[in-house]
């Protein structure tokens, strides 16, 4: 039987171990690999590798794509603006999911009309995420939270697309087009499709992929 002193102390320690287990630091989660987002393409071996600029023709028509890491978003865009403009950042833990921006470049070599509309551009990922770009009215949006250093709509349509448009023969036309990135950041690989894209009569999609490459 426990005598009467130590009984007295045993409901105390409970009460200071309960306070030590509550008060002691959690585990230390593994630090994030940092990573890459980059055009993919695989090699001879199936190997997904780096591609800075992603490129494909259809219907004589030839579109290219690249990434843009957020600082160099924000270089191109403030570049296209004349003026150093924030506009569209990237993460910034789960409080900002932030943007995921790329440059498209459009050339009709085509004979006939091309149309594209940007609004049916569509970003994926393996994890089931997918989103719209982002058309003047969220860049209208996104602009008021600048306050009045935020550029006009006009402003903005200059550098990204964010309406339709129809290039002639023998022209072409290269801007940002920016969506929402994920709400999480456990996704790996991006799909972005270019849906719909009006060749003449012929309607086109066209489909580039990106992936996260991890550093050492």
């Amino acid at each position: 039987m426990l005598n009467a002193r130590l009984s007295t102390l045993c409901p105390v320690i409970a009460l200071v171990l309960a306070a030590a287990a509550s008060a002691a630091p959690e585990p230390l989660l593994a630090a994030a690999k940092p990573y890459k987002i980059s055009g993919a393409n695989r090699d001879e071996r199936g190997k997904w590798q780096p591609t800075e600029v992603l490129e494909q023709t259809r219907s004589g028509v030839v579109f290219q794509m690249q990434f843009l890491e957020p600082d160099a978003a924000r270089r191109v865009l403030s570049s296209m603006l004349g003026r150093d403009v924030d506009l569209l950042p990237g993460r910034l833990g789960e409080r900002r999911r932030g943007y995921l921006v790329f440059v498209l470049q459009i050339a009709n070599a085509s004979p006939a009309d091309v149309t594209f509309n940007p609004t049916q551009a569509r970003l994926s990922t393996e994890k089931g995420d997918m989103e719209f770009a982002l058309d003047y009215s969220a860049l209208y949006d996104a602009s008021r939270l600048l306050g009045p250093d935020g550029p006009g709509l006009e402003q903005m349509a200059t550098a990204i697309f964010d309406r339709s448009l129809t290039i002639k023969p023998e022209g072409s036309v290269r801007k940002l087009l920016a969506f929402p990135a994920p709400r999480e950041d456990k996704y790996k690989t991006i799909e972005v499709r270019l849906a719909e894209v009006n060749v003449g009569a012929a309607a086109v999609d066209v489909v580039f992929f990106f992936r996260k490459f991890f550093q050492e």
